[in-house]
């Protein structure tokens, strides 16, 4: 662990500054320490934000500190909002402070036996149960300040992308037409929008003893479709329809071909708005250590196969 007054890289003396906002840690003793370390293939973890390990007094916090590059991305107010909604509901960690200006916010921090979900673990029905059961309290809740969809998702990036004169994949313009579709055949059979943690990815699940359940990083939360939501879980848990039946079958007690359908749809857009968003960061951040290419390649790849799958128009006609 670092002591205040020890920094040597840019993330440390943030981290210090940080702390220093705090009034209440004045007269504290503290340490800190790096937490996590970015990394966007296979596993999209820590990109968006510095986190650390720090101990007021033998408390254990952690400290989270948006990446200059994501702040235009992200409302740190809403982040704070949700994240304590959900933690009032018992399905996140507290967060105990916001910091503006620091760009930062304060959580209790999930030591061991507490630890990161992988996909294995997500692969198992009882856990993917468990994290939509946690989800679907979210769900229930108030409705947070920030509405979102990853259609309109898709075009923001769309637009930061022509304004960077950043070149997309050559053939980009067939899934933007498709995931059009799909729109439009949502927006034909209606959706429902409630509070979401609206993440799929099993580094923002935290699994403890007796296989408790705590979601983390709420930055993509907000009001939006669940069937989003459980698009995106299904996808990043399970290759195969058959998994995703019974995945269904085990969290919503049978399965529904329309509500499988929608999440497969969603599923698509999801991996079209993350591809365009790592082809941006590849070609605007100072970052050039992580693999924003290898990861925006993976998901255009997997929006195509599912797009080019026998079942698609079946799909879009039948949700």
């Amino acid at each position: 662990m670092t002591v205040l007054g020890q920094a040597t890289t840019a993330a440390e003396h943030a981290a210090e500054a940080a702390i220093a906002a705090i009034p209440a840690w004045a007269d504290a003793v503290i340490s800190y320490r790096a937490a996590t370390v970015p990394v966007i293939s296979t596993m999209h973890r820590s990109i968006d934000c510095d986190g650390f390990a720090v101990t007021v007094d033998g408390e254990p916090l952690f400290l989270k500190i948006t990446h200059p590059e994501a702040r235009p991305w992200m409302n740190m107010a809403a982040t704070f909002e949700a994240a304590s909604a959900a933690a009032a509901l018992g399905v996140a960690p507290t967060p105990r402070y916001f910091l503006p200006e620091a760009h930062a916010i304060v959580f209790d921090r999930l030591d061991a036996p507490w630890h990161t979900a992988m996909m294995h673990d997500l692969q198992s029905l009882d856990v993917f149960a468990d994290v939509t059961v946690a989800k679907k309290r979210i769900h229930a809740g108030a409705r947070f300040k920030r509405d979102w969809s990853v259609f309109g998702g898709i075009r923001t990036v769309q637009a930061a992308l022509a304004d960077s004169a950043t070149a997309d994949a050559t053939d980009a313009w067939w899934m933007l037409d498709t995931v059009a579709d799909i729109e439009a055949a949502f927006r034909a059979a209606g959706t429902d929008s409630v509070p979401c943690h609206a993440d799929g990815l099993a580094s923002n699940i935290m699994i403890g003893p007796d296989g408790a359940i705590r979601l983390v990083d709420f930055d993509m939360a907000c009001n939006t479709d669940p069937h989003y939501e459980l698009g995106c879980l299904l996808n990043e848990a399970y290759v195969f329809e058959e998994q995703m039946r019974a995945a269904l079958e085990r969290t919503e007690g049978a399965v529904h071909e329309t509500v499988l359908n929608r999440c497969r749809l969603y599923a698509i857009a999801d991996d079209l708005y993350w591809g365009l968003w790592a082809t941006l960061m590849n070609a605007t951040s100072e970052r050039r250590g992580i693999e924003f290419l290898k990861y925006a390649n993976w998901r255009l790849l997997r929006c195509r196969m599912a797009i080019r799958d026998y079942g698609f128009e079946r799909m879009l006609r039948a949700i």
